[in-house]
Formats: C-alpha cells, sequence, structure tokens
C-alpha cells in the first residue's frame, strides 16, 4: 500500500501476500520443513505407490463425517480418488477449505498435504513415507474433493443440486 492507501503492483502481479499485507515478503524461505515433502514427492514417483481399492480403505471413513454428504465417488486412471461431497449446513470463504481439510483428516496419513486448486476442488495426498509410525510399507492415496450442490456454497460455480 501506497501512503494514500492505494494498491502496489507490479505489472499485472499482485505483491501483497494477503489483503493487509504492507511488507510484501516473509522473514525466512522454507527450507527447515522441506525435508519431507521432498521425500513425499520422491516416494510419490515411484511404482506402485498409490494404494488399491480407495472405496474399501478410504470411503467408509469419509462417509462418517457427519458435516458432509458423499454424493458420488471414483477412481481415475491416474490413481486420483475423486469425491463429490455436498456440505450439510451453509458455508463459505476460508470455511470451506477448513471444512475440506476436516473431512480429509478422516483419512489422513503421517503425512498430509491439501492444496486447493480450483473453486471448490481441492486436491490431497496423504500416506506412509518409509519410517513412519505405524511402520507400513511406503503407501499412499491421491484424493480430489469438489465441494458441490446444496445447501449452496456461496462464490462456487458449476454447482450441482
Amino acid at each position: 500500500m501506497t501512503p494514500y492507501g492505494r494498491l502496489v503492483r507490479i505489472g499485472r502481479v499482485e505483491r501483497r501476500r494477503w489483503d493487509i499485507d504492507e511488507r510484501f515478503t516473509g522473514i525466512a524461505d522454507g527450507e527447515a520443513l522441506a525435508s519431507p515433502v521432498r521425500a513425499l514427492l520422491a516416494a510419490m514417483s515411484g511404482p506402485g505407490w498409490v494404494t488399491e481399492d480407495p472405496h474399501h480403505h478410504l470411503l467408509p471413513r469419509l462417509r462418517r463425517a457427519i458435516e458432509w454428504q458423499i454424493v458420488a465417488e471414483r477412481l481415475l486412471p491416474d490413481g486420483v480418488y475423486e469425491v463429490r461431497a455436498r456440505p450439510r449446513m451453509p458455508i463459505d470463504g476460508i470455511a470451506v477449505q477448513r471444512a475440506v481439510i476436516k473431512l480429509l483428516a478422516t483419512v489422513a496419513e503421517p503425512i498430509f498435504l491439501v492444496r486447493q486448486s480450483g473453486p471448490g476442488v481441492f486436491d490431497c495426498v496423504t500416506g506412509v513415507l518409509q519410517g513412519d509410525p505405524p511402520g507400513y510399507a511406503a503407501h499412499g492415496h491421491l484424493i480430489r474433493v469438489i465441494v458441490t450442490g446444496s445447501p449452496r456454497v456461496p462464490g462456487l460455480t458449476g454447482q450441482n443440486s
């Protein structure tokens, strides 16, 4: 922000990291926690890392999340388990992301990453790396949650009723 309260842009790129950011930079890089992310990427690249039968391993726990109704699910050819979920209560804004993370936490394993990849679309990778408790072999799950339907989630496009 300038002293006059106007937004400062470089070209067409927003410099603010959030709505009231005036520093435009953080205090450190992310290397302190980068090692497990690199280990996750290496594990994900291994053949057969994504487990089979998400309908059996994941779906029952996702269905027990009382805040959500699972309306559809399918396993895509690339191993992504796509789940369409409808919130049982109206939610909007950042509350949608937090509610989806809570839903995905029902199937979380020792390493867990969630990213919003589009409006109402959340991609998750969760799994076990070599040496993680409880000591099982390295494996994981790729899950995409698509928030859909009624009650309406303000701001989402392409909602199904």
